[in-house]
């Protein structure tokens, strides 16, 4: 695999540039895309941890499918997780993980700019979830607003209001109703954005993903539902 070559050359530029102490995170996370994900792979151990006498390691390729998470997949490193095309070795995305957490789930969408300036923009856009127990407790629910509309509406009978990224931690209970709008192109006009009712169980924790529609125009959120049993 071309990629394999990658390896040789993050271990001549750790060297170049391995010139402050930096500390070497062990970082745990799982991978999920609005569309599948396929011929495309990551190097488990980072320029910085070579450096610091961590043994390198061979690219480990990721897929994801649309009812679930993948993984879990390690990295080693300091903060940049870079991810490459099997076939051809160009990158297509990466994503810098905040410090607070070492626990993730990485949210690959594709850019829409990418079609128009490939050498400019990459494949995917990467968004960090932090998928930490504090961040996403047991018995929970969380909404990832990644839609790029701001969402209002009822949780049963409770209004709620949804920014972009991830909302506040709500209790999943055994049902629940949720009904969202969002704000037509005048600013004005309320658009119906979902309505549906969940059913979630006990010792889950449980992610509400909203992309934005499928179809251009339509107000019809593409809703993803993941539901992760505690081990």
């Amino acid at each position: 695999m071309k990629i394999l070559t990658l390896v040789g050359l993050f271990v001549q530029l750790a060297a170049l540039h391995f010139t402050h102490a930096q500390v070497i995170r062990e970082i745990e996370f799982n991978v999920y895309g609005q569309y599948p994900l396929r011929n495309v792979a990551f190097i488990p151990v980072d320029p910085s941890a070579i450096a610091a006498g961590i043994q390198p390691v061979p690219p480990v390729a990721i897929s994801t499918h649309t009812l679930s998470r993948t993984g879990p997949y390690q990295f080693t490193g300091v903060s940049m997780l870079q991810f490459y095309n099997t076939q051809t070795s160009t990158p297509v995305g990466s994503v810098t993980l905040p410090k607070e957490s070492n626990q993730w789930l990485l949210v690959f969408i594709n850019n829409p700019r990418h079609q128009q300036n490939p050498a400019q923009h990459p494949q995917y856009l990467i968004y960090p979830f932090d998928d930490s127990y504090n961040s996403l407790p047991n018995n929970s629910l969380v909404f990832l607003n990644l839609s790029g509309k701001i969402l209002d509406g009822l949780m049963e009978n409770t209004r709620i209001h949804i920014g972009h990224g991830a909302s506040r931690v709500f209790r999943a209970q055994e049902s629940i109703a949720l009904n969202l709008w969002m704000r037509g192109l005048n600013g004005q006009e309320l658009l119906q954005a979902m309505t549906k009712r969940y059913h979630f169980e006990s010792n889950h924790r449980s992610l509400l993903i909203f992309f934005q529609p499928v179809l251009t125009g339509s107000a019809d959120l593409d809703v993803r539902f993941l539901s992760k049993a505690l081990p």
